[in-house]
């Protein structure tokens, strides 16, 4: 790749925090090749020059480079654990409030009309919530907005009620008024400025996005989500995307494939210290008082994590060399253990090493075949490489694999 796509690229990391391989060198060059033939510009530099000063044009390289693969309740146990939260901790201590929820990217808006439904059959009423969707793809937000949805958009079937939710025609299926009016549409990129007095939401599902950024936009992105999330709120992320959230005031809720965090208050350090109280004088006796015996307390027992434990508890630390080493450490004892490549396979993804990652998912399936995790990491993976129709065949082996289980 030449220095005028390289050029291209850290303007695609200024912007909008697109990482470096992040997607496919080749989707990236088919992208630009595109947009030159359309402006009908004739070399990469020229077309460089126009992307810096034409924000229109920019605006459609990215529309060209972003992922818009989604579906109706992508990663349903998110969904059973809102439900979950909303019944248990929100509702009862929010009653008179409203429950707000952010969907970003929210992509061409089924993960928010998703999360409304969710709501509508929660003891909420549509009164009782606001759902925002945002995404920096104008492309994507008018299909939101329109709401109408062809087959692909439902990988299961049985997630979604469509005689309460849709006027299905003729296999086009547009979203009912009612789901239409409880989620508002924007435009809006979470490396732009935020009002300082923005109002925080309770909920909020950033879900594949932290993975395609950078490192220094992605801290910048988590200290925006932590921010504008209130205490005691959910964070929802993308499965491989569980080793990049950083920080002692986000608590990982361990249900399995939900991928949610909890805000937490963090112990203030700077608290004001209570000053030393001198000793009252004993009324009854002049003496001192001996100090009575005690018995040495005997020395706790430290618990021995695995190198496994151990290569986890430094990928939620963001130490992802470490980690590593000890993915690696563990792997060459238990050289058959599934559970093993695919942690390994997640760092690997978080530092952008994808032939890495991929052969590591691929081994945990040949060691365990309906290893689920496996298969949803292998799709995004996929996906974002551009290979839709790779990614279609893992979709159809995950369905089947939930239909026997179901």
């Amino acid at each position: 790749m030449n220095q005028d796509y390289q050029g291209i690229e850290q303007l695609l990391a200024k912007k909008i925090g697109l990482g470096r391989d992040k997607i496919g060198q080749r989707q990236l060059i088919k992208a630009i090749n595109i947009r030159q033939k359309a402006c009908g510009v004739n070399n990469v530099s020229d077309y460089l020059k126009r992307l810096e000063s034409s924000a229109h044009e920019f605006q459609q390289l990215v529309e060209k480079i972003v992922i818009g693969e989604t579906w109706f309740f992508r990663h349903r146990e998110a969904f059973f654990l809102l439900r979950h939260y909303v019944q248990t901790e929100w509702l009862p201590s929010h009653s008179q409030e409203t429950l707000r929820i952010l969907s970003v990217p929210c992509s061409t808006g089924e993960e928010p009309y998703s999360i409304a439904m969710t709501l509508l059959n929660s003891p909420l009423t549509s009164g009782q919530f606001a759902v925002e969707g945002m995404d920096i793809s104008q492309t994507a937000l008018t299909i939101a907005k329109k709401g109408i949805y062809g087959k692909n958009s439902f990988r299961f079937h049985d997630q979604v009620d469509h005689e309460q939710f849709f006027q299905v025609e003729q296999n086009r299926y547009q979203i009912c008024e009612s789901i239409r009016h409880q989620v508002k549409f924007s435009a809006k990129n979470l490396l732009s400025a935020w009002p300082p007095n923005h109002p925080p939401y309770d909920v909020i599902f950033c879900r594949h996005l932290l993975i395609y950024l950078d490192e220094v936009s992605r801290d910048r992105v988590l200290k925006t989500l932590d921010r504008l999330l209130s205490e005691g709120g959910l964070l929802f992320v993308g499965a491989v995307e569980t080793s990049l959230i950083k920080g002692d005031n986000f608590r990982f809720l361990s249900r399995p494939s939900a991928f949610a965090y909890q805000k937490v208050p963090v112990a203030s350090s700077d608290l004001p210290l209570t000053p030393p109280q001198p000793p009252k004088p004993d009324q009854r006796s002049p003496l001192k008082k001996r100090p009575s015996a005690t018995l040495p307390k005997p020395p706790k027992k430290e618990i021995q994590l695995s190198p496994l434990e151990m290569a986890q508890q430094f990928a939620n630390q963001g130490k992802l060399k470490e980690a590593v080493q000890c993915c690696q450490t563990y792997l060459q004892r238990n050289p058959i253990d599934a559970a093993g490549y695919l942690l390994l396979g997640e760092i690997s993804q978080a530092q952008g090493n994808l032939e890495e990652a991929q052969r590591c998912f691929q081994k945990a399936l040949y060691l365990r075949p309906n290893y689920r995790e496996a298969l949803v990491h292998l799709v995004l993976l996929r996906e974002s490489q551009g290979d839709r129709q790779g990614a279609a065949i893992l979709k159809n082996r995950i369905q089947r694999l939930d239909n026997l289980q179901g």
